[in-house]
C-alpha cells in the first residue's frame, strides 16, 4: 500500500500520549478526549473539534458555565462547572461562563472514515469525476447558515503525460478536495485504464495513524476523453544553399521557399478513433486526408491553412490549425563573379526563391557554351573541362517559372575576375 503524507493547511496539530490528549480551550478550561484534532480559524466558531470516538470526549471548564446547543441558544442544555459529556456529532455549542462566550463544533470521526465505503467513477470527455458515498461533515452556524468542512483526499493512479511531443505513461500522486457533497474531481482527463486509488484524508491519519484506502480497479475505468500533440515536421532539402532565398533551415519551419515538404502527426492518445486532415489555401480544398498523420508537399506559392479534427465514438474531439506560408517566387543575377578559392563569389550563382523550374547556359564570346545546369542551387565554378577560364565576360541565358506562376527570362553578360589569386 502506497502511503501518501499530506498535510493540510487548516490543520495545527499537537499529538499527546496515547493514554488521552488534552487542550486548554478559548476560556477558562480543557477538553479531553483519547485522540482529537483542533481546527483553527473555521469561519463563524471559534474551533472544530475532531474527535477518534466522541463518546470519549469531554469538556471542562474553570467555574460554572451554562452550555448551548445550536438552535435552541435560549435553555441551556447543561450547566456545569466540571465536565460536559453529552457532545452531538455536528453540533454547534455555545458556551457562557459569566459573560465570557465562545463557539465551537465537534465531530465523531468514525462516521466519516472512508473505510466500507462505495467509490465510483464518472468520465466524460473533459473531466474525471469520483463519487464516494459518504455523508459530508456538516455543521451549522448560530446564525443559522449551513457549512460544510472541506477535506482532501491523496490520490494515485497512471495516466499519459505530455512529453515535449510524445506522450509518456506516468504515476499520478496528487491531492483531491471534496468539492460538492460526495462529488471528488480528479482535474484531471484519463485516457487509459488505471487503478484509482484512494486515501484517507490528513484528519484519518492523525487519529488513526493508517490512512484508509479504497479502491478502484482498472477493469471499472474506461476513459473516454482524448488528447493529442498535433506538430508539423518540414523535411529539410540538405544544406542551405547561400543563394537560396529564406530556405527552411529547422524542422519546425512552416514559411519559406517552395517546395516545402512537411510531415504533420496528431500524437492522439488511444482513445482517438478518427482523423481528418483539411488542406486548404483561401477557401479552396486541396486535399483531405483520414490518417494519423499525413505529408504534403506544397510547392506553389501563397498562404495555407492545415486543419485537424480528432474524435472518437463517444464523440469527444479536438480541433487544430497550421497556417503555411509558401513566399512568392524571386531570381536576381549577378554580374560579377571572382573564382580566386577565397571563399567567397567562387561561382556564378543566382539567387532565387520559390522556383519550379530553371535552366541556364553560359557562353564565352565566341558565343560556345560553356556551361549549363537545370539547378538553382548550383553555379559554374569558372573553369571549362577542368581548366580555369579566362578573365572577362561571359553571356547567359536564364530562363525560370516560380511557384507562383511568374515567368523569368533574362540575358545578359557576368564578368569573371580572379583578382589576388
Amino acid at each position: 500500500m502506497r502511503l501518501l503524507r499530506h498535510i493540510s493547511a487548516l490543520l495545527l496539530l499537537a499529538l499527546l500520549p496515547l493514554g488521552g490528549w488534552a487542550e486548554k480551550i478559548a476560556l477558562p478550561g480543557t477538553v479531553t478526549g483519547t485522540r482529537f484534532c483542533p481546527l483553527d480559524g473555521q469561519e463563524g466558531v471559534s474551533r472544530i473539534y475532531i474527535f477518534s470516538d466522541l463518546g470519549d470526549a469531554y469538556m471542562q471548564t474553570a467555574a460554572l458555565a451554562n452550555w448551548y446547543e445550536y438552535p435552541d441558544l435560549s435553555v441551556p442544555v447543561a450547566s456545569s462547572s466540571n465536565m460536559f459529556s453529552d457532545l452531538q456529532d455536528g453540533g454547534t455549542y455555545l458556551v457562557d461562563m459569566g459573560g465570557v462566550k465562545d463557539t465551537f463544533v465537534v465531530f465523531d470521526y468514525r462516521r466519516y472514515r472512508i473505510a466500507g465505503h462505495e467509490l465510483t467513477l464518472a468520465l466524460d470527455c473533459e473531466s474525471s469525476i469520483l463519487s464516494l458515498d459518504i455523508e459530508p461533515m456538516a455543521y451549522r452556524l448560530l446564525s443559522g447558515a449551513s457549512r460544510i468542512l472541506e477535506r482532501t483526499f491523496p490520490v494515485h493512479y497512471r495516466n499519459l503525460a505530455k512529453d515535449s511531443t510524445q506522450w509518456q505513461q506516468a504515476e499520478i500522486e496528487d491531492s483531491v478536495q471534496v468539492m460538492r457533497p460526495r462529488i471528488i474531481d480528479l482535474n484531471a482527463k484519463l485516457y487509459i485504464p488505471t487503478s484509482i486509488e484512494l486515501y484517507g484524508d490528513p484528519l484519518e491519519e492523525q487519529l488513526y495513524d493508517l490512512p484508509d484506502h479504497l479502491v478502484l480497479e482498472e477493469t471499472e475505468v474506461h476513459p473516454v476523453a482524448i488528447g493529442y500533440i498535433p506538430v508539423s515536421y518540414t523535411v529539410l532539402r540538405g544544406d542551405k544553399p547561400e543563394n537560396e532565398n529564406q530556405r527552411v533551415t529547422k524542422e519546425d519551419g512552416l514559411t519559406g521557399s517552395a517546395p516545402l515538404n512537411v510531415l504533420f502527426r496528431a500524437n492522439a492518445t488511444p482513445g482517438a478513433d478518427f482523423f481528418l486532415w483539411e488542406i486548404k489555401r483561401s477557401s479552396e480544398t486541396l486535399s483531405t486526408r483520414t490518417e494519423p498523420e499525413t505529408r504534403y508537399i506544397f510547392e506553389e506559392s501563397g498562404k495555407y491553412t492545415v486543419s485537424l479534427r480528432v474524435w472518437n465514438k463517444q464523440d469527444c474531439s479536438l480541433d487544430t490549425t497550421f497556417q503555411i506560408d509558401i513566399k512568392e517566387s524571386l531570381l536576381a543575377v549577378p554580374n560579377v563573379f571572382t573564382p580566386n578559392g577565397d571563399g567567397v563569389n567562387d561561382e556564378f550563382r543566382v539567387v532565387y526563391r520559390s522556383l519550379s523550374s530553371f535552366s541556364m547556359l553560359v557562353y564565352n564570346r565566341w558565343q560556345h557554351l560553356v556551361y549549363e545546369s537545370s539547378d538553382p542551387s548550383r553555379g559554374w565554378n569558372g573553369r571549362i573541362n577542368g581548366r580555369k577560364a579566362p578573365e572577362g565576360a561571359y553571356y547567359y541565358i536564364i530562363e525560370a517559372k516560380g511557384s507562383d506562376g511568374v515567368k523569368y527570362k533574362k540575358k545578359g553578360a557576368v564578368n569573371l575576375l580572379r583578382g589576388g589569386e
